[in-house]
C-alpha cells in the first residue's frame, strides 16, 4: 500500500481489493483508492472509486484507455434497427457521448466512469479530446475514420474487425447500466438531424451554451 495523501480523520492509501464483478465472478482490483481511517485504522471503501478501478482494469484487457471505454461502448450499441460498430457524423457523436455521461451522472455512476472533458462551445458541448481518442483507436487497428476537418467531409468511424472483438468483450464485460444507456442513447440521437439535436441539447443544457446557433458539418 502507497499513502498519497491526508483527509480529515483519514489517509488515503491504494491497495487491492477482492471483489466481485457484475455476473458474481471473482475479481482482484489493483491500486484502488481507499480511506484509512488514522486512529482505528479501519478501511472505507469509496463505491465511486472501486467502480472506476473495475472499469480501468476492464480498459486494460481490451488495450486501450479508460477514456476510450464510451467511444467503443457508442460503437457497440445498435441504434434501433440501424447498424451497430458504425458512427456518424461528430456532431451527433460529440452530443451522443455527452448525453451517456449525463444519463450516467443521473444515476450516480457519471464520475465513475471515465470520460472526455466537455466545453461549451458555438456548437453545444463539445468533448475536447475526440480526435485524439479517435485517432489512437485507429493507430491500434480498432477502427477506421474518414471525414473530418482536414478532409472537410462528414466524419465516419467503423470498428473493424479487431475492433469488433474489443468491443464485444467490453460489452459483455461491462455492467448493464453502461451498456443500457449507452444503446438508449445512440438509439435517441442517431437517427436525428444536428438541428434536432441542437434544438433539444440547447433546451437540456442551456449552460453548454456559446453562441450556440452554428451547426457542425463535420
Amino acid at each position: 500500500m502507497e499513502r498519497v495523501n491526508m483527509i480529515s480523520g483519514f489517509e488515503r492509501i491504494y491497495m487491492n481489493i477482492d471483489t466481485v464483478d457484475w455476473k458474481g465472478k471473482p475479481i482482484k482490483l489493483q491500486r484502488v483508492p481507499v480511506l484509512k481511517n488514522k486512529i482505528s485504522g479501519k478501511i472505507w471503501h469509496e463505491p465511486e472509486e472501486v467502480a472506476k478501478a473495475e472499469l480501468r482494469q476492464l480498459a486494460e484487457t481490451v488495450g486501450v484507455e479508460p477514456r476510450q471505454l464510451p467511444l467503443l461502448l457508442l460503437f457497440s450499441a445498435q441504434p434501433g434497427p440501424f447498424q451497430s460498430g458504425f458512427l456518424h457524423n461528430k456532431y451527433k457523436l460529440n452530443k451522443m457521448l455527452f448525453y451517456q455521461w449525463k444519463e450516467l451522472e443521473a444515476t450516480g455512476l457519471g464520475e465513475a466512469f471515465n470520460h472526455d472533458e466537455f466545453e461549451a462551445g458555438k456548437k453545444g458541448p463539445i468533448p475536447k479530446h475526440l480526435y485524439e481518442d479517435l485517432a489512437a483507436l485507429k493507430a491500434k487497428g480498432l477502427i477506421e475514420v474518414s471525414g473530418g476537418p482536414k478532409e472537410r467531409k462528414t466524419l465516419t468511424a467503423e470498428l473493424t474487425a479487431k475492433g469488433t472483438m474489443a468491443a464485444n468483450c467490453l460489452w459483455n464485460s461491462a455492467p448493464p447500466q453502461y451498456r443500457e444507456i449507452s444503446t438508449k442513447v445512440k438509439t435517441r440521437i442517431f437517427p436525428l438531424n444536428p438541428n434536432t439535436i441542437m434544438e433539444r441539447v440547447h433546451k437540456d443544457f442551456p449552460e453548454y451554451r456559446k453562441i450556440y446557433e452554428e451547426l457542425d458539418k463535420e
